[in-house]
């Protein structure tokens, strides 16, 4: 089994559809869409802890619900 680290799923090793290499460690993906995200930024995906990725996604859920405006709590 390899860990898709763009979508967070576990791969069984015949349903790995692409690789990428990044720091000497292969990465193993459930499809190309998320190597190419991967490729992008790979360091958002496995250079920060687990709280940093939290909070990332966070700000990325609230970027996509709110976009430019802030949520009326933040007055």
């Amino acid at each position: 089994m390899y860990f898709d680290p763009v979508c967070k799923k576990m791969i069984p090793n015949e349903q790995t559809k692409a690789t990428s290499t990044y720091k000497n460690k292969t990465y193993s993906f459930c499809c190309e869409e998320c190597q190419n995200k991967f490729n992008q930024d790979p360091e958002k995906y496995i250079g920060r802890n687990w709280w940093q990725r939290f909070l990332y996604r966070l700000a990325e859920n609230n970027a996509e619900e709110f976009g430019e405006q802030k949520p009326s709590c933040h007055d």
